[in-house]
C-alpha cells in the first residue's frame, strides 16, 4: 500500500520492506499499527501499538492514545525512530481512513504537543504491509503459539538472503528453528557451545577481539566456507562473536567486499551493513586489516587474488 504524506520538515521520511523492519524490532524503536482495533486484536506485530481511533479521529484522540503508550512504554522504547505499518492491500475507503490517520499522527509527532519530538529524527513507513511480514515472520506475530517467547529472545540481524549477524544471544535453539539457520559461524576467546540439534554445520574460531588478532587469515577460509553454505548447500547462516559487534561483524564486511559488486570499499561495506546492524563498531585493527584484504580483491570478477602467504585456494 502506497500513502501519500505531508512530510514534517524536522524528520526524515523513509520506506523500508519487510527485512529492515525485522531488523528493527530487536532495537525497541515505537511502532505503531495502524490498522483497525478489530485487526490489531486478532494479530498484530511483537510491541506495536494501535494508533487507530476511529471513529474519532482527532490529534487529540491521537494524543490520548500516545500519553497512554507513553506511560506504560515511555522508558522501555526509544523515541528518534518510529515505525508505522498498515495494510498492504486494502479498500478504498480503509485507504482513505488509513491515510488520514497517519497525516494527523505525524503531524502529531512533529508537534510540539509530542514531548518527544526534539528527539524524534526518523519515520519510518512499512511498504509491505502487514500481511507480508506476517508470512515472513509469523511467529513473531501475536497470535503466534511462540509469540511470548519469541518476544523475549535476541534475534540476529538480517544482512542479505540466508546471511544474518549476530551476538552470542541468537545462538538459541529457538532462534535457530523459527529463521531456519543451518550453518553457525562463531568467535569468540572460549570454546562454543554446542548446538544440541544434528542438522547444524558449524565452525568456531577461539579468537580475542583485540588489536593483535589475526582475522586477515581467516578472511578468505570464512567467506569460502559461508558462500559454500549459501551457493552450493542452500543454507542459512548465523555469523556471531560475544555481541556481533566487531569480530563477526568485520567477517561479514570482508565477505559483502567479496561477493557484492556495488561494495567495492571497506567504507561502503561497513555503512551498508550498519544499515542492517547499527551496533557495529570493529576495532582500529580489524578495519586496518579489512583495507588490507580489499586490495587483494579483483574488482571487475569480485574473486581474490593469490596471496604468497596464503595457502588457500579459490
Amino acid at each position: 500500500m502506497s500513502l501519500d504524506i505531508c512530510k514534517p520538515s524536522n524528520v526524515t521520511i523513509s520506506a523500508i520492506p519487510i527485512k529492515d523492519l525485522y531488523n528493527h524490532l530487536y532495537w525497541d524503536h515505537r511502532i505503531y499499527d495502524l490498522r483497525s482495533k478489530e485487526d490489531y486484536i486478532k494479530s498484530h506485530i511483537c510491541r506495536a501499538h494501535n494508533m487507530n481511533p476511529s471513529p474519532v479521529i482527532t490529534v487529540d484522540a491521537i494524543a490520548d492514545i500516545d500519553a497512554q503508550i507513553n506511560s506504560e512504554y515511555g522508558r522501555a522504547e526509544q523515541s528518534s525512530e518510529v515505525f508505522i505499518y498498515t495494510d498492504a492491500e486494502t479498500h478504498y475507503e480503509n485507504y482513505q481512513l488509513q491515510l488520514r490517520i497517519l497525516n494527523i499522527l505525524l503531524s502529531y509527532l512533529t508537534s510540539t504537543r509530542n514531548h518527544s519530538n526534539k528527539s524524534l529524527k526518523q519515520i519510518y513507513t512499512f511498504i509491505d504491509g502487514y500481511e507480508n511480514f506476517h508470512s515472513t515472520f509469523p511467529f513473531l506475530c501475536s497470535d503466534s503459539a511462540y509469540f511470548h517467547e519469541c518476544s523475549l529472545l535476541v534475534w540476529p540481524s538480517y544482512v542479505r538472503p540466508n546471511l544474518y549477524l549476530g551476538s552470542a544471544m541468537c545462538r538459541n535453539e529457538t532462534v535457530i528453528a523459527m529463521l531456519n539457520i543451518t550453518h553457525i559461524m562463531s568467535f569468540s576467546e572460549y570454546n562454543e557451545n554446542e548446538i544440541k540439534s544434528t542438522n547444524i554445520t558449524t565452525l568456531h574460531w577461539q579468537l580475542s577481539d583485540s588489536l593483535s588478532t589475526n582475522l586477515l587469515s581467516v578472511f578468505p577460509s570464512a567467506i569460502t566456507w559461508i558462500s559454500k553454505a549459501i551457493n552450493d548447500e542452500n543454507g542459512t547462516v548465523l555469523v556471531h562473536c560475544d555481541q556481533g559487534v566487531s569480530r563477526s561483524a568485520s567477517v561479514v564486511i570482508a565477505y559483502l567486499l567479496h561477493s557484492n559488486t556495488n561494495l567495492c570499499t571497506v567504507e561502503a561495506a561497513f555503512n551498508h551493513l550498519k544499515l542492517k546492524r547499527s551496533v557495529i563498531r570493529p576495532n582500529a585493527s580489524f578495519l586496518q586489516q579489512l583495507e588490507e584484504f580489499s586490495s587483494t580483491i579483483d574488482i571487475k570478477d569480485k574473486t581474490i587474488k593469490p596471496n604468497k602467504e596464503d595457502s588457500i585456494v579459490f
